[in-house]
C-alpha cells in the first residue's frame, strides 16, 4: 500500500537547503505566525531531509498548521528512518557553520566544519580545522567515558599544534576538563524566531555557566578567550580568580629605595639598576594563600598596572614567601654582601624534625577532625617555621615520616594538604611514591587519588562521633536492668557507684555482641558517672575499640562511594538517565 502524506505523522521540524547532502541547516518555527517570515525568499522545493541530519535526503515539504505546531513533511513514499527530528536535530550543524564563520572573523583561514571525522557518526562531533590544519577545535556533543575522552585528546594533540574543546549541554566531559584545566567551554543553541542562535558558556566549579555569544570570544595563542576567562602569562584562567577581592589595599603609590646603580644613558632615558619597595594594591586569586605582615614575598606570573586612582596594582598568580622577614632583611649597601648561610648551616637552624613530624601530624588531624584541608603555609606556621622555606625534598622527607607507620587500608593523612592551586600539593606524587605507589599516574589520575585519600582522611577523623555521643539520650533504668548480665561476666571489678557498674556491664556486653549504638551511648553515660579516674582508662580501652570499629565502618562506606564515583566518572557519559538514577538509589540505600 502506498505511503500519503497523512501517514508519515512525525513532526520533522529542521531540514537542510542546497541539496540531500548540504550541510546548511533550517529550523521551522512552531507557530503559525512566523511560517511567512521564514518561507520569505524560499520556495516549497527548496527543503531535504540531510543525509548530515541523519535523514534520507528526500525532499521535505513545509506545512503551515494554525491548529497545531508547523512543521516538515516526507513526500510519499516515505523511507525514511531518522530519529532526530526535533528543534535541536540540526544544532550540529549550526554550530559547526557558526565556528567556522567566526574563525573567519578572526582573521583565520578556517576549512570546511568536519561532522563526520573518522571514526564517528554524525551528531557525535564537529572538527573545524583552521591555520592550514594545524589548530583544532572539537565539538564534543555525544556522550563519552573519561577514558575515551582523554584518549581522543591525547591522540588530537599528536595531530594538531593547538586543540580547543567545546562541550554540548548535556556533555559531563566538560566536568573532567574543569578538573584539569579549572574552566570547560560549553556550546548551545536557542531559537530564536526563524533561526537557531549559537551560545558560548564558560563553565567553572560550583558555579552557573556564563553563558554568551561567538561574537564576544577571542581566539589567543593560548586557547578562546570568552568574557568569563582572562589571558594570563602562563595560561588562561577564569576572570573572577584575578579580579577577586585584593588581599591587601593601600590607598597610594610610593617607592622606597634603598640602592641605585646607574646602568646606562640613551637619547630619551637614563637606566639603573635599582633596590626598591613599592607600595600598591596586590591582587590574588581567591584560592591563593593571604600574605602576612613582615616577611618578604617573590610573586609569580606578574602583571602591573595603574587603577583609575594613579594606584600601582599587582596582580599575581601566587605569592612565595622568602627566607628572612622584612625587618630582619639588611639594607643595601655597597660593601660586599655577606655570604649566604651554608646549606649545613640552615639545616641547624631548623626545628629537630622529629618535631616537625609530630607537628605536622597534629595539625593535620586536627584539621581532619574539623572538616577542614590545610595548606603549607598552615604547617610552617604551627611549627614555628614562618620565616623559613622547606624545599620540596624536605617536604618529602617529613611528609613520609608523618605518613608512618603504615598499616592495610590506612588512609594517606597528607592528601589534606592543598596547593596554591586549589589542587594537590606540588610534593604529592612522590609521597605517593614514597610510601609504596609504585605506577605511575597522569595528573588526572593524581588529582583522582587526592580526592579520594582527603575523602578517607576525613571520614576517618570526622567530627560526628563527638557530635552524636553528645547528642545520645540516657537509656531508661529498665533497660539497664534488662541487659544486665550475670555477675559472674563482669571482666572489670571496679568498686564503685552501682549506676556506673551496670552501665560498663551494659557496655561489655555490647562490644561481645559488636552492637555499637548500645556501646556509645552507654559509654557516654558511664563517663558522667565514673567513681574515679582509674576507671577512665577501662573507659578509654573500650573508647578505643569503639572508634576502630567505626572508622573501619567509615572505610568501607567511603571505599563504596569511590568505587561509585570512579565508575561514573569511567562509565557516566555512557549511561542512560534511568540507569544513572537507579546507581544514585542504591548509593543512597547503602
Amino acid at each position: 500500500m502506498p505511503y500519503s502524506e497523512a501517514d508519515d505523522t512525525r513532526k520533522v521540524q529542521t531540514a537542510v537547503t542546497y541539496g540531500a547532502e548540504s550541510d546548511q541547516p533550517v529550523f521551522l518555527p512552531y507557530a503559525h505566525d512566523n511560517f511567512d517570515r521564514f518561507m520569505r525568499g524560499r520556495t516549497r522545493d527548496d527543503f531535504y531531509c540531510g543525509v548530515l541530519l541523519g535523514g534520507c535526503g528526500a525532499k521535505l515539504s513545509p506545512k503551515r498548521y494554525m491548529d497545531k505546531k508547523c512543521h516538515f513533511a516526507h513526500r510519499p513514499p516515505v523511507h525514511c528512518h531518522r530519529t532526530e527530528v526535533g528543534e535541536s536535530s540540526a544544532d550540529h550543524l549550526y554550530i559547526g557553520q557558526a565556528i567556522a564563520d567566526w574563525l573567519k572573523q578572526q582573521g583565520r583561514k578556517a576549512s570546511r566544519p568536519a561532522y563526520k571525522p573518522h571514526g564517528h557518526q554524525v551528531r557525535d562531533v564537529v572538527d573545524v580545522s583552521h591555520d592550514g590544519g594545524r589548530r583544532l577545535v572539537r565539538v564534543q556533543l555525544a556522550r563519552r567515558s573519561k577514558h575515551e575522552w582523554e584518549d581522543e585528546d591525547a591522540k588530537l594533540r599528536l595531530r594538531h599544534v593547538n586543540l580547543d574543546w567545546f562541550f554540548g549541554p548535556d556533555s559531563l566531559v566538560a566536568n573532567w576538563q574543569m578538573e584539569r584545566q579549572g574552566y570547560a567551554l560549553r556550546v548551545q543553541c536557542r531559537s530564536a524566531g526563524a533561526s537557531r542562535v549559537v551560545e558560548v558558556g564558560a563553565q567553572f566549579p560550583e558555579m552557573p555557566v556564563e553563558w554568551t555569544s561567538l561574537s564576544e570570544c577571542t581566539l589567543t595563542p593560548d586557547g578562546i578567550l570568552t568574557p568569563g576567562l582572562i589571558r594570563m602569562p602562563d595560561g588562561i584562567v577564569p576572570r573572577h580568580a584575578v579580579n577577586s577581592e585584593p588581599r591587601l589595599g593601600i590607598s597610594s603609590t610610593s617607592f622606597l629605595i634603598t640602592e641605585a646603580t646607574p646602568t646606562h644613558t640613551t637619547a630619551t632615558h637614563r637606566w639603573f639598576d635599582t633596590t626598591l619597595r613599592v607600595t600598591a594594591r596586590l591582587s590574588l586569586p581567591a584560592r591563593a594563600a593571604s600574605p602576612e605582615g613582615q616577611h618578604t614575598y617573590q610573586p609569580t606570573n606578574v602583571s602591573l598596572s595603574i587603577d583609575g586612582d594613579g594606584t600601582w596594582v599587582v596582580q599575581a598568580q601566587s605569592l612565595e614567601q622568602a627566607q628572612a622577614p622584612v625587618h630582619a632583611r639588611p639594607r643595601a649597601s655597597t660593601s660586599s654582601p655577606a655570604a649566604p648561610p651554608s646549606p649545613s648551616a640552615e639545616r641547624q637552624a631548623l626545628p629537630p624534625e622529629a618535631n616537625l613530624v609530630a607537628s605536622f601530624r597534629a595539625t593535620m588531624e586536627n584539621a581532619a577532625s574539623n572538616g577542614k584541608v590545610v595548606t603549607t603555609t598552615t604547617l610552617c606556621r604551627e611549627a614555628a617555621l614562618q620565616d623559613r622555606v622547606l624545599s620540596a625534598e624536605q617536604w618529602v622527607r617529613l611528609l613520609l615520616a608523618v605518613e608512618q607507620p603504615r598499616t592495610p587500608g590506612k588512609p594517606v593523612l597528607c592528601a589534606l594538604i592543598k596547593g596554591r592551586d586549589g589542587g594537590p600539593a606540588p610534593f604529592f606524587r612522590e609521597v605517593l611514591h614514597g610510601i609504596g605507589w609504585t605506577r605511575d599516574f597522569s595528573s588526572s589520575d593524581l588529582l583522582d587519588i587526592w580526592l579520594r585519600e582527603r575523602r578517607r582522611v576525613l571520614a576517618a577523623y570526622g567530627s560526628e562521633r563527638r557530635a552524636m555521643l553528645a547528642s545520645l539520650p540516657a537509656p531508661s533504668p529498665v533497660l539497664a536492668r534488662e541487659h544486665r548480665p550475670p555477675a559472674h561476666t563482669k571482666t572489670t571489678p571496679i568498686k564503685g557507684d552501682p549506676a556506673f557498674d551496670a552501665l560498663l556491664d551494659i557496655a561489655h556486653e555490647a562490644k561481645r555482641s559488636t552492637d555499637l549504638d548500645t556501646l556509645e551511648r552507654s559509654l557516654w553515660l558511664a563517663e558522667q558517672k565514673a567513681p574515679s579516674t582509674d576507671t577512665h582508662e577501662v573507659l578509654n580501652a573500650l573508647t578505643d575499640w569503639l572508634v576502630d570499629q567505626r572508622a573501619d565502618a567509615l572505610y568501607d562506606t567511603w571505599e563504596r562511594l569511590s568505587a561509585l564515583v570512579d565508575a561514573l566518572n569511567r562509565d557516566g557519559d555512557d549511561l542512560h538517565a534511568d540507569e544513572l538514577r537507579r546507581i544514585l538509589r542504591d548509593a543512597k540505600s547503602s
